[in-house]
């Protein structure tokens, strides 16, 4: 039990992290529907264009240059580089390049984030910072970790008595397939970290 219930806490930090990345990306980019409204709009910005005759060229500042402050605390042009290389999938990396308007848009998420961190830096406690960090190496560890079919089809037949619907029915290997794979990475990552572990009772 204790074993389902720690490969159901990775799973949904993995998931969590996933989440997070996607909606920073779905908040630049343009979507579909003009019921949704982004909170960055780059819907006219040509990412192919070549510059044009201008009366002024426009200077890229570089990653050390603060381009705005919330709450007393510095937002850099780096951080908005790397949000906006994201969001545009590497064909924009340059945050100087935006219009006045999407530029705020920019600096106003950001700023949210950098009050988030703030407010963990001094709220978080010790034990839960390096519980926090524990679960971010391990999750990192169990994406390396593969499970191949016959691993995971074999733990299934091994364990089949747990997979069964609220009614008692069995439930397929089709229908677990994911969780059981999970379980298997999860299993061979703690034998991995045990194999040389020198465990005393006393």
């Amino acid at each position: 039990m204790k074993k389902i219930l720690l490969t159901a806490s990775i799973a949904l930090g993995l998931t969590s992290l996933v989440a997070t990345a996607d909606a920073l990306k779905n908040s630049l980019m343009p979507v579909a529907s003009k019921a949704e409204t982004p909170m960055v709009n780059l819907d006219n910005l040509n990412v192919g264009a070549r510059p044009g005759p201008v009366a002024t060229p426009i200077k890229s500042r570089p990653g050390s240059a603060v381009i705005g402050t919330v709450d007393g605390h510095k937002i850099y042009k780096k951080r908005a580089d790397e949000f906006l290389k994201m969001a545009t999938k590497g064909k924009i990396a340059d945050y100087d390049r935006l219009p006045p308007k999407q530029r705020a848009e920019i600096v106003n998420n950001l700023a949210a984030s950098t009050l988030i961190e703030e407010r963990a830096k001094k709220e978080v406690t010790k034990d839960e910072k390096e519980k926090l960090a524990a679960q971010y190496w391990v999750s990192k560890k169990m994406k390396k970790v593969t499970v191949t079919d016959d691993e995971a089809k074999k733990f299934y037949e091994a364990n089949k008595k747990a997979f069964k619907s609220k009614d008692g029915k069995q439930l397929s290997f089709e229908k677990v397939e994911k969780y059981v794979q999970m379980s298997v990475r999860q299993q061979k990552f703690t034998q991995e970290i045990m194999k040389k572990a020198k465990v005393i009772i006393k």
